[in-house]
């Protein structure tokens, strides 16, 4: 199915339950046009004989959003498109991705439903951070997510999502699966800055080749809480176990703790996290991350920063990911930003030499919020 097929029929299935609404709603648009050139020394994070790649990206993105009494709709339009110095290393690619999203509040509460496709290369973050070691390919990711909230007391809020993925690939080594989650969790004001919460997580993943791998259910129970210091800092914790059914599963600790703050200039983000998600690589890995960020306002134009992510996988490909960078930005207008980055990465395996990377990039962006 295309995606312009895929899309209307989401569409069509959000819109049914208030056509008439649709039409008398009130809309706004986003515009966003971010155009980089990068030179990355080991895309593919090879050991030996690496070889550079100069790319050059283009990532328009169209969001409308409207609004009628309780009703709003969100609809999403984007693409990655990026041309290769090289492609027998990185190939060209047009990836698309869609959005569309319907949410409606009542008296004590809101529900809603949020469907979205995304084509990424599989050496994409959003790939990499599920542990995966592979080559350029191709994800293809289909999810539809129900939400609902109900406020039971002035200090209650209980919340359930329900969530179903399906992720296929074009690289042999790695294997398509479907994910069904729910997760139900419950959220207590117990003072003005601090909120006590408690979650419970379903996930089941089924594989789509039985031979390669296994399907298995994932249980994790979490209590935590959030606690404003001051207005500009702000922190949360929270512990849980984890049990996996199947062959390679057992029952393990996970958790994490974070730290945020946000001053008239200075921005400071720190978080630690142990986790498990589903993996091309099969089943459920378990990933510790460990992530900081850091920027400045020079002046009312100009901003520096500094990011850096740490991430041990303990999946099919047990391996360690690092990864270190600069920045500055310069706001030119209200509507154009121009960026430099620098990045270095590194990532270790048993009985491997390590792989290192550096990438620089000049990106300058267009955007225009309605909303």
């Amino acid at each position: 199915m295309s995606v312009l097929k895929t899309s209307r029929v989401a569409a069509a299935i959000l819109i049914l339950p208030c056509p008439a609404v649709v039409q008398a709603a009130l809309w706004h648009t986003s515009v966003a046009v971010p155009m980089t050139v990068e030179h990355d020394s080991n895309p593919l994070l090879l050991t030996s004989q690496e070889k550079a790649v100069t790319s050059t990206y283009l990532d328009p993105e169209v969001g409308l959003l409207g609004t009628f009494d309780r009703d709003q709709f969100d609809f999403g339009l984007g693409a990655h498109v990026l041309r290769s110095s090289d492609r027998n290393i990185l190939d060209n690619r047009e990836d698309p991705r869609v959005r569309l999203g319907w949410q409606r509040d009542y008296d004590k509460g809101r529900y809603g439903l949020v469907g979205t496709y995304v084509e990424s290369s599989t050496l994409s973050s959003a790939v990499l951070e599920t542990g995966v070691v592979t080559t350029d390919g191709t994800q293809k990711l289909y999810t539809l997510t129900g939400n609902w909230s109900r406020q039971l007391s002035e200090r209650g809020l209980l919340e359930n999502e329900t969530s179903y993925d399906d992720a296929s690939y074009d690289v042999s080594t790695l294997i398509g699966y479907k994910e069904y989650a729910n997760r139900l969790s419950y959220t207590y004001a117990w003072t003005e800055r601090t909120d006590l919460f408690t979650r419970f997580i379903y996930r089941r993943y089924e594989p789509d080749d039985r031979d390669a791998a296994i399907a298995s259910n994932s249980y994790t129970p979490v209590i935590g809480m959030t606690h404003q210091f001051t207005e500009r800092l702000e922190g949360s914790v929270n512990v849980g176990v984890n049990e996996v059914s199947g062959d390679g599963g057992g029952r393990k600790g996970q958790g994490g703790v974070s730290l945020r703050y946000r001053g008239e200039r200075m921005d400071a983000n720190v978080a630690a996290d142990r986790s498990s998600v589903a993996s091309g690589q099969g089943g459920f890995s378990e990933i510790d991350t460990l992530r900081g960020s850091w920027s400045y306002l020079v002046a009312d134009t100009d901003r520096v920063g500094f990011d850096a992510s740490w991430q041990d996988s303990k999946g099919q490909t047990p391996n360690k990911l690092w990864s270190v960078g600069a920045w500055a930005s310069r706001e030119l207008s209200p509507f154009w930003v121009a960026r430099l980055s620098l990045v270095y990465r590194e990532r270790q395996q048993d009985n491997l030499p390590d792989a290192t990377g550096t990438i620089i990039g000049l990106s300058l962006t267009y955007r225009f919020p309605d909303y």
